[in-house]
């Protein structure tokens, strides 16, 4: 629907704060009240945005174990919302109760449960994936790589490196870890470490 579309690049680029009805009207050529015709209200239009973006995810395939399953399929979440990062704060603030969310979430249970969690482990791990991979975008984003960025990181690395060893031991140790910058490498080891964790409760 081209509502739909104007809708997410509005809030994609520019934040869903900043998503009304007259902009969106503006976008579609329309006057702020025609969109009624086609959706209720401003709820229902991020509620389809919202699904829009996750009918973007790609599946797992099917010959891949329980937890390569559900690491492709966050990474995809992932690098879904780190070209979008304006509706990071939708995925959090609207049920995802349409058609493409009700997907994901029957793939993402059912690797669960094939991965031998039982009920209770399996809907907790389905939260937890979701915040997990959700805060770490946020953080990516937070944070635009460039100059600012860079001197940022190397001003922590001089604080971490300079602190007092017989106080600071581990940070002090891992100083240059520390001040690289997170990426995709660093989301799939720590999504590991949250399969592992649930696998051998």
């Amino acid at each position: 629907m081209q509502v739909v579309t104007a809708a997410r690049e509005i809030a994609a680029r520019e934040g869903v704060e900043n998503l009304s009805m007259r902009r969106l009207g503006d976008a579609v050529g329309v006057m702020p009240n025609a969109l009624y015709a086609y959706v209720a209200d401003k709820a229902a239009i991020l509620d389809a945005v919202l699904d829009d973006l996750l009918g973007d995810v790609k599946r797992p395939r099917q010959r891949m174990t329980w937890s390569q399953g559900l690491v492709s399929l966050m990474s995809s979440y992932r690098r879904l919302l780190l070209t979008e990062p304006g509706l990071v704060a939708l995925t959090v603030s609207r049920p995802m109760y349409g058609p493409n969310a009700l997907r994901i979430r029957e793939d993402m249970l059912t690797l669960l449960r094939r991965g031998g969690l039982d009920d209770a482990d399996a809907v907790s791990a389905f939260f937890a994936l979701f915040a997990y991979t959700t805060g770490f975008v946020a953080f990516e984003t937070a944070r635009v790589p460039g100059k600012r960025d860079m001197q940022q990181r190397t001003q922590g690395y001089r604080l971490h490196s300079a602190l007092p060893e017989e106080a600071f031991p581990s940070t002090r140790a891992l100083a240059r870890r520390l001040a690289k910058r997170p990426g995709e490498r660093e989301f799939t080891r720590g999504l590991r470490g949250v399969l592992a964790g649930f696998a051998n409760n």
